[in-house]
Formats: C-alpha cells, sequence, structure tokens
C-alpha cells in the first residue's frame, strides 16, 4: 500500500503500486477531483465486482506519480475469512 490519503465514490480508498486476482476493463478520461485522468475500472476475478480503478495517464503535471497505480475502495471489498 502506497497511501491511505484517497477518496473514491464510496468513500476511503487506498494506492496501491500492484494488485492481484484482478482484471482491468476499458480504458476511459475521467474528471476526478485532481483532474482529467484516463482509467480502467478493476474487477475482482473471481466475483467479478468493481473494486476500484487503474490510473493509465493523468494529464495534470502533479498527478503523474499516479500512473500506472491502483485505487482500491475499502467500502467496495469484501474481508474474507
Amino acid at each position: 500500500m502506497l497511501s491511505r490519503q484517497f477518496n473514491g465514490q464510496h468513500g476511503r480508498a487506498y494506492l496501491f503500486g500492484m494488485v492481484v486476482n484482478i482484471e482491468c476493463g476499458e480504458p476511459s478520461d475521467r474528471s476526478m477531483t485532481t483532474g482529467l485522468h484516463t482509467v480502467r475500472d478493476i474487477k475482482c476475478i473471481k466475483c467479478g465486482c468493481i473494486l476500484g480503478w487503474k490510473y493509465d495517464r493523468a494529464y495534470e503535471e502533479s498527478q503523474k506519480y499516479k500512473e500506472g497505480k491502483f485505487i482500491l475502495e475499502r467500502n467496495l471489498l469484501t474481508d474474507v475469512q
């Protein structure tokens, strides 16, 4: 985990450099609070639930550090035993 200082559409979100057991959707441009980004929704490979997104491109220079990284939204994750 790279940062806990993110928020998604459903509340608290976390920035990761790598995640496993996901598939990426098609890229799309989204206007976010930090500017325009090209992102892909990421889904669980087992259940198909959307868990967050991957940053493909950040158009603002100050946001370039997000490129290639993943956001997981806490409220979309399920704790497993």
